[in-house]
């Protein structure tokens, strides 16, 4: 093992020392790091699925996309579906993983970090496809769609997005007519601009999909209903009507995409996912929700199990990628001529960037956490049943996009997790030089998918334009104030306090909700409205939902720093806590003057702040290092081995052998 990495010796020098094997020749002496901080850690960091459970989905994963002997020869998505398999084999039933909040985030965590591939086709199957299935089948569950996405013996995905246009969830085109003397439903594709876009062009396969149309009976418009739709038997032979284009790739997020049309395709009664709604003898509709917007966000109401489990995956890699480059940081020495030999995490840029993707990691972390909370206080099913209660006020409207109508605080989580994610493991590609953008260091797979999922999962940007027109138009003035004026004003706390950002936050949000609705009644006076009212308004509106997104954040964080109970995690978080806040503040300094929450004297003297904040983290690197690694069979990467040219080198060998290892077993810093 090599000796400890001690940065030269200037105050501000960091040190990530290595832990010494007991008993080796010249083992370095690592600070002892307490079992129980460790614990809390991994308890704050995590989930609460129990170890065992979690042993067998690492287990399952291991080795990540790396192929196995069974996938030899195998397209990309035979090989995935087979993982995909293999995944679901150490898992409980459908049922079960999708009511378990806990579980199926777990389930994402793992499956994100070891394979982005493979967890885009597990949330399509458990989440999206599934969850459809077991949340809106109603009185009649289809229990042969079920039966054959059990243990993945078919594959499970879901179609909403049409091809043609932006915004296509609020105009679905795809149509389901009832004929009521089969009393079944033709589904069908009117033309090339409603066609579906989904990961389907695995062909040979067994795969449901869970379809998203609009139901037409009688010549009346029933709303958007979803429908589970066999594609192809279970010789993976596609049905009739059932139209795949060729595959289209997506290099961010790998999977076999394909363009899909319905050409007159008979679809069993049973297998509408009619939730509450029905059709009498007659053919005609009865809709307790009562208006097709209700209806709709009902229909897409699944999204919200991914909002509030995506941001436990994007947290797992973003603490994957951080870690990783500051351990790569703390060894990877540079010959600059202000200090050769240095390591780079020595100097001041670096440290802002890698300890700050450390604090950024935590703080996604902890947000997770509550988007986990959130969901399963408010849609905790009845005893014995998958069934999901509707969450979204009544009176949400829908304008840009059906996502925060459905559910506010979890789509934007999902919108603020998957940037930040995707900007953090960016910023760590950079600062980890050629070496971050090799995919055998992950780097690249992390951040290609958080990126993809800007668009994916409800597109973020039209998630913060809704969020924020909601805030100053669908909320009363003293709902939107109350939520935002809680504790210590800012101007009286110090930016070394974890408590000064949320303050920074509340009262940010306070003036854009302000500043956007004076905006709105001067425009609305004029007799504007529609478009022209709203056109110059958009960039406000969308930056006030970013900063809802943050504030949200904030809070978050400092909820759990203020929760810690063990003395050296009490120590480690509150100077992580404010390094988070203080580098968040100096991204939004601009909109923090034009808005004057902060003067430009706070904001010149964030950089130096920060200093301090890197200067009194650095201690406790190695037990957040620890802490909040990810399990080395769950993503090996050479880049954070202590002898990184070794590893990588020995790392590529194994593989060019078709025998990949965890190289960074040996070596590994704590």
């Amino acid at each position: 093992m090599n000796p400890p990495v001690t940065a030269p010796t200037p105050a501000h020098a960091t040190t990530l020392e290595a832990p010494g094997a007991a008993g080796a020749p010249g083992a370095a002496e690592s600070p002892e790091i307490p079992g129980a901080a460790l614990a809390e850690l991994a308890r704050l960091t995590g989930t609460a699925c129990p170890p065992d459970l979690r042993e067998r989905i690492v287990t399952a994963l291991a080795g990540g996309p790396a192929p196995l002997p069974a996938e030899a020869g195998l397209s990309d998505g035979h090989a995935v579906h087979l993982r995909l398999r293999r995944l679901a084999e150490s898992l409980p039933g459908l049922q079960e993983v999708f009511s378990d909040t806990e579980l199926l985030a777990e389930v994402g965590a793992c499956a994100g970090a070891a394979d982005p591939s493979l967890y885009m086709a597990a949330l399509s199957h458990y989440i999206l496809c599934a969850g459809s299935v077991l949340t809106l089948s109603g009185g009649d569950r289809p229990a042969p769609a079920l039966a054959r996405l059990e243990g993945a013996r078919a594959r499970g995905v879901f179609m909403v997005t049409e091809i043609g246009d932006a915004s296509s969830h609020l105009a679905i085109r795809t149509t389901a007519t009832f004929d009521p003397e089969r009393r079944e439903f033709v589904l069908h594709t009117p033309d090339a601009r409603a066609a579906k876009f989904s990961a389907v062009a695995v062909l040979g396969l067994p795969q449901t999909a869970v379809v998203c149309a609009r139901v037409l009976t009688g010549g009346r418009d029933a709303g958007v209903f979803s429908f589970a739709v066999e594609l192809s038997d279970d010789d993976g032979v596609l049905v009739p009507g059932v139209h795949v284009s060729g595959p289209l790739s997506a290099h961010a997020l790998p999977l076999a995409y394909a363009v899909v049309r319905f050409d007159q395709v008979r679809v069993p009664y049973a297998d509408w996912l009619r939730d509450s709604a029905d059709l009498d003898a007659d053919g005609i509709p009865h809709d307790p929700l009562g208006t097709p917007d209700a209806r709709l966000r009902r229909t897409l109401s699944v999204g919200q199990a991914l909002w509030a489990t995506l941001p436990t995956a994007m947290a797992a890699m973003a603490r994957g990628a951080a870690v990783t480059t500051l351990r790569h940081s703390a060894h990877r020495r540079s010959h600059g001529r202000l200090a050769p030999g240095a390591p780079v995490l020595t100097y001041r840029t670096q440290q802002h960037a890698v300890l700050g993707a450390v604090a950024e990691a935590f703080a996604l972390s902890c947000t997770a956490g509550t988007a986990r909370d959130t969901w399963s206080a408010a849609h905790r099913p009845p005893e014995g049943t998958g069934a999901l209660p509707a969450r979204a006020r009544a009176d949400a409207r829908m304008t840009f996009a059906p996502w925060s109508a459905v559910d506010r605080p979890l789509a934007a989580y999902k919108a603020f997790t998957v940037r930040e994610t995707a900007r953090l493991a960016a910023s760590c590609q950079h600062r980890s030089g050629l070496a971050g953008f090799l995919d055998v260091n992950r780097l690249q797979s992390w951040q290609g998918f958080a990126h993809a999922f800007d668009s994916a999962g409800g597109d973020s940007t039209l998630i913060m334009l809704d969020t924020g027109r909601a805030l100053a138009t669908d909320d009363a003035p003293a709902e939107s104030e109350s939520e935002s004026e809680t504790g210590t004003p800012h101007h009286a706390l110090s930016p070394a306090d974890p408590a000064w950002w949320p303050a920074v936050t509340r009262a940010l949000q306070r003036r854009l909700t302000a500043d956007l609705r004076g905006a709105l009644r001067a425009r609305t006076e004029q007799g504007l409205e529609g478009l022209e009212l709203w056109n110059p308004l958009l960039g406000r509106a969308q930056r006030l939902g970013e900063v809802y997104a943050h504030r949200l954040a904030a809070e978050n964080l400092t909820a759990v720093v203020a929760a810690a109970e063990e003395p050296e995690v009490k120590q480690a978080l509150p100077p992580l806590a404010a390094l988070y806040g203080l580098l968040q503040a100096e991204r939004l300094s601009g909109v923090l003057q034009s808005a004057g929450v902060l003067d430009a004297s706070t904001v010149t003297a964030l950089p130096a702040l920060t200093d301090d904040r890197c200067d009194e983290l650095t201690p406790h690197l190695p037990l957040l290092a620890r802490a909040m690694a990810l399990p080395d069979r769950l993503a090996p990467a050479p880049l954070g081995a202590d002898a990184y040219a070794a590893a990588l080198v020995e790392e590529t060998a194994a593989r060019a052998n078709g025998t990949p290892h965890h190289a960074t077993d040996r070596g590994r810093t704590a």
